[in-house]
């Protein structure tokens, strides 16, 4: 009986150190920036409502152009879209590329998965309307970043036009398992999941209030952009529906064939591209066409593309 208790009690303090870990991510260093692609680049510094200080680079385009806010998913940093951010510049836009609370370069100790994150996404919206009060404003962000763009704009939706959302999850309780089986395979989703409960108080909110779906239901699915692999196992396609039909009218979903969590601009970069501009030009957002000399410089339209499904 003894060693079935001692064998207990490691279980549970095994799945604490987990749930402290895992609201600690390892910091990810700096690997890549736009300046580095040949854009302009500042280093900028923002404060969050609830005091957090934030890196951030700055990609200066013209003055009556439109800026994008692009956010990093869990355990990366604002490198993570800085590719993006040639393209966007070279189509006239200015760039604002953040690292969330307690990643990259900014403070905090302890993440919020997305739901403490919305008051990073707020902060960096705010100095954009300083700095640029005229532009357009366009949010990209991935897995993490994108859940945490969907419950700012949700909070504050005269602050941003348009979102694209790539590989969001709906309900975070729901994810979290997703995020063992994704890292460690199907035996971590059972094995782990007692954590998601367990790091409520380290948390210091519950994962069930962080769902994106009812958080977005005033919002015009007009203005959203899901982008989704069609194999993701951390937040499965039925995620990127539920999200995307919590909207009237309801959002359009990008499928990326064949791929899994945020992999999927990676794999088909010309179908993101294509449908990322579209959906701008819908949007009004850009009025530039395909192949003009004030285009993205480098990608190829549709009719040039071999990987679309």
């Amino acid at each position: 009986m003894a060693w079935i208790l001692g064998l207990a009690a490691a279980y549970v303090a095994g799945l604490l150190l987990v749930a402290w870990l895992s609201l600690r991510p390892f910091r990810t260093p700096l690997f890549l920036s736009p300046g580095f692609m040949g854009t302009p680049q500042e280093e900028v510094s923002l404060v969050s409502d609830d005091g957090v200080t934030l890196g951030a680079w700055w990609v200066e385009g013209p003055e009556d152009g439109p800026v994008a806010l692009l956010v990093h998913g869990y355990m990366m940093n604002r490198c993570e879209l800085a590719p993006m951010a040639p393209w966007l510049w070279r189509l006239g836009f200015s760039c604002l590329l953040p690292d969330l609370r307690a990643h990259g370069r900014s403070g905090g100790d302890r993440t919020g998965l997305g739901w403490k994150e919305r008051l990073d996404v707020l902060a960096a919206l705010r100095w954009i309307q300083e700095r640029r009060p005229n532009s357009r404003v366009v949010l990209v962000g991935s897995s993490m970043g994108g859940a945490a763009c969907a419950f700012a704009l949700a909070e504050r939706p005269d602050l941003a036009d348009c979102a694209v959302l790539d590989s969001v999850y709906s309900r975070l309780d729901e994810a979290i398992p997703g995020w063992w089986e994704f890292l460690l395979g199907r035996w971590a989703r059972w094995l782990l999941a007692p954590v998601t409960y367990l790091a409520r108080p380290m948390a210091g909110f519950d994962p069930r209030r962080a769902d994106v779906a009812e958080a977005i239901r005033g919002l015009s699915g007009d203005r959203l952009l899901w982008v989704h692999g069609d194999r993701d196992v951390l937040s499965p396609p039925a995620h990127a529906l539920r999200n995307a039909s919590a909207t009237d009218p309801p959002g359009q979903v990008l499928w990326m064939p064949g791929c899994n969590h945020s992999e999927g601009r990676w794999i088909h970069p010309t179908r993101f591209y294509d449908g990322v501009f579209g959906f701008l030009r819908a949007r009004a957002i850009l009025s530039i066409s395909p192949g003009s000399d004030d285009s993205s410089g480098g990608w190829t339209t549709k009719e040039e593309s071999h990987d679309h499904a």
